[in-house]
């Protein structure tokens, strides 16, 4: 009896082990983070309190960069007459491979002119996740056909009447209908000067179906979930970084001089 019940404890961990392997799915020791989201994350996580500047090493600059610490946290100016004025990417080959499930979560605060008296229907982009690789889509205009490339990012509109700033999510995804990413409005709004808590989850579906999981909230709300999206037609396609951005356009640039502070970044896969 001792000789079978070891055989069969002997099997069970070679089983899940080839399923850590492949999915970081399987966890005799599993952390749950809540009661209301459909994960189960990870032994990985990578906190950023943005205390130093050291931290920004494992945040690369991507594209045009105005980023700083100040403060304790990470200050974005945009100048105006700019677009930008923040771009890194935290990449997950370089923390043990790409996974297909992951979640970010990090304090913000918009300045006060922060989209004010901006350009309508225009998407700005902020943090979010970017699966490219193809760089003749998934971003910048480039629509997905055919192409292993998808993103998907918090973006925000010009300000309100109530002045306060309009968010939601702009996703580049397979059948797409136009050149531009697809806007989801999450009927929610950010007031400038105030700090909050957003968190952005997100589950790449299996090939041939329509079961992509993305879960929106903002101060613990959920404020948009779904879990029919495509973003992958190849199994080779996982989520390759963390996209953090800090862009005003659209093609219009920022009429103001603003700018966006982040703080105690948590990025779990």
């Amino acid at each position: 009896m001792k000789k079978i019940t070891a055989v069969v404890l002997l099997l069970t961990w070679l089983f899940c082990a080839k399923i850590i392997a492949q999915d970081f799915d399987c966890n005799t020791d599993q952390k749950h983070h809540g009661t209301t989201e459909p994960y189960r994350l990870y032994d990985h996580e990578a906190v950023f309190d943005f205390s130093t500047p050291a931290q920004l090493q494992k945040l690369p600059v991507f594209g045009d960069d105005h980023s700083f610490i100040a403060n304790g946290q990470l200050k974005t100016p945009i100048k105006k007459g700019a677009h930008k004025g923040l771009g890194r990417k935290f990449w997950f080959s370089e923390y043990g491979g790409e996974p297909n499930e992951a979640k970010i979560e990090f304090n913000l605060q918009l300045a006060k002119n922060f989209q004010k008296n901006g350009t309508k229907n225009e998407i700005g982009k902020l943090f979010g996740f970017a699966g490219i690789y193809d760089n003749s889509a998934g971003w910048g205009g480039k629509k997905v056909t055919d192409q292993n490339s998808w993103s998907v990012r918090i973006g925000h509109a010009k300000q309100n009447p109530a002045g306060k700033v309009p968010i939601g999510l702009y996703i580049y995804h397979p059948g797409m209908r136009g050149k531009y990413g697809t806007v989801v409005n999450a009927d929610f709004a950010l007031a400038p000067e105030k700090t909050y808590r957003l968190k952005l989850y997100l589950k790449l579906n299996d090939v041939g179906k329509s079961n992509g999981i993305i879960r929106f909230s903002v101060d613990g709300k959920a404020i948009y979930q779904a879990d029919s999206w495509v973003l992958r037609n190849d199994y080779r396609v996982h989520i390759k970084s963390v996209w953090l951005d800090a862009y005003i356009g659209g093609l219009t640039p920022s009429k103001n001089s603003t700018y966006a502070l982040f703080d105690d970044l948590k990025i779990r896969w």
